[in-house]
Order: structure tokens, then sequence, then C-alpha cells
């Protein structure tokens, strides 16, 4: 008798047990019910603040890092701004006014360095042709640019001198052979980029 009473109350209290909700897992209910995030999404967000703020080092190796980083950073920086021609984000050195006057002049000016580079490709094909007057005429073109291209560095950098020793007349920054290295380049090779057109007024020129 005694048996069957312990089976009757096993039995009701069976389903009492099933019907027990189980304990939610911690994996589905922290963060206040929003799903943990995945594990590239927690690693992007230490980078991000990491790259932020840089806590002080504690070890030489963690210093020669963030030095490392820095400099990378700094770098980068520099080459976006040498790319997109933004005078504010310069290296400091090519933000001196005298070399942003002097690249100005240059970039408002027809120059002969470009014409010379096509003058010495013409030269080089010209000497691949086995024919006398081919090879004469493709040195004289050479020649031509060459010339042409020495006496348009001594205009410029002529130009380019008088109009820093009038706007800076205590200045000792040279600008004449920087002047005249950036006049040999094409346009579109040019670094810092130009910020102004050949149809602009040139700075050392009033209206």
């Amino acid at each position: 008798m005694a048996t069957m009473k312990l089976k009757k109350r096993s039995a009701q209290a069976a389903p009492e047990a099933e019907a027990e909700p189980a304990p939610a897992s911690p994996r589905h209910t922290a963060g206040k019910g929003r799903p943990p995030p995945k594990r590239s999404q927690a690693r992007a967000a230490r980078a991000k603040r990491g790259s932020a703020v840089l806590g002080p080092a504690t070890t030489p190796k963690e210093a020669r890092r963030q030095a490392r980083e820095e400099r990378r950073r700094q770098s980068q920086e520099y080459r976006e701004a040498m790319l997109s021609g933004d005078v504010r984000r310069l290296p400091p050195r090519e933000r001196a006014p005298e070399r942003v006057l002097a690249r100005d002049i240059v970039d408002t000016r027809f120059n002969a360095g470009p014409f010379f580079l096509v003058a010495a490709a013409i030269y080089f094909v010209g000497t691949l042709v086995p024919i006398a007057a081919v090879q004469f005429l493709s040195l004289f073109v050479m020649l031509t640019g060459l010339l042409a291209v020495i006496i348009d560095a001594f205009v410029l950098s002529r130009r380019v001198g008088r109009a820093v020793a009038a706007a800076y007349p205590d200045s000792r920054v040279r600008v004449r052979m920087y002047a005249v290295q950036r006049s040999l380049l094409p346009r579109r090779w040019r670094l810092p980029r130009p910020r102004l057109s050949r149809d602009d007024l040139p700075p050392d020129r009033t209206a």
C-alpha cells in the first residue's frame, strides 16, 4: 500500500519538474538581452580604442612600437597632403611660405622641362634608326630642347628669387634650385600637387 502511494506521488511530481523553465543561458542574456558581439567586431572595437588613445609606454619595447606607429601615421598623413596639395597638412619644410610661393610661380607658367623630356625621347628613338639624316635631326631636337631648358631655368630662377626677396626680405630659404627642379617635371608628376592652374594669375604679379 505504501509502495502504491509513493509511486502516485512520484507521478504527480514529474509533470511539475518538466514544467519548470530551463535557466536562461548566460550567452544569450549578456548585455541586457543583446547577443554578444562577434569576435571580429570585438577585435575591431579594441583596435579602434587603442588607436584613438595611446597610453603611456610601460616598457622600452612598447615605447618603440608606439614611436613606429606614430611615424607611420605621420608619414601617411604627409603623403595624403602631398597628393591633395593641402598646404596646412604638408611637412614643415614644404609648408614654408617661400616654397609655397615658388611652387605657385612654377605651376602658373609654361615650362620647358616637360618638352625636353619629349625631345630626349625623340633622340633616343632616332639613334635606333640607321639613317644619318634621322639621327642628325633627333640630335638637333635634343640639343634645342636642352638649350631651351637652360635658358628657361635661368629666367625662372631669377624670377623666383626676386619674388621671394620682395615678399620675405629676411628669408634665407633657398628656392631657386627648388623651383627649377619642379619645373623639369610634368604637371601631373609634381609633388606637392599644384594648387593653381596656368590660367590663374601668378602670385608675383598683380592684376
